[in-house]
């Protein structure tokens, strides 16, 4: 199992720009545009509430399982100036990884969540996709850096 399996250039944000946290996850949600979206919008701020998905080093893996949700669905985004998530060092965020599963694939959505949180301990992956320009760059970067380290 590999992310790129499930990402597509236009579920990636190269430009997250947002301080606010619901402000952040609107803008990821917008490239699976839908009714669906409040109710996956409500799922997040509910998961967050609970404790932030900033896990800390840069990186955020906001996710949700919900029955709204047909698929597992992996949205990238990037903010090269970092965004105030509430991330649990303080620090700013650069890279968000929501994950997005319906309740049938909960063990599923388990393993991505710890295939995007172990790939996300390494600082250069991180970095690596911070510099990423665009939707077609970043999704490179992933699965050369998952050929290498997987």
């Amino acid at each position: 199992m590999t992310l790129t399996e499930y990402l597509a250039e236009d579920r990636v944000v190269t430009e997250v720009q947002d301080d606010d946290v619901r402000g952040i996850l609107k803008q990821l949600l917008a490239p699976v545009s839908g009714a669906s979206n409040e109710t996956v919008l409500a799922a997040l701020l509910a998961r967050e509430k609970v404790l932030s998905t900033g896990i800390g080093h840069g990186i955020a893996i906001p996710h949700a399982i919900s029955s709204s949700i047909p698929e597992p669905q992996v949205l990238l985004g990037i903010s090269p100036e970092g965004a105030d998530y509430r991330s649990m060092d303080g620090e700013p965020v650069h890279v968000f990884f929501v994950l997005l599963s319906p309740p049938d694939r909960a063990s599923h959505h388990t393993r991505l969540l710890a295939r995007i949180a172990r790939l996300g301990r390494d600082p250069a992956f991180v970095e690596g996709l911070r510099g990423c320009g665009d939707p077609a760059g970043a999704i490179e970067y992933i699965a050369s850096y998952e050929r290498t380290h997987a």
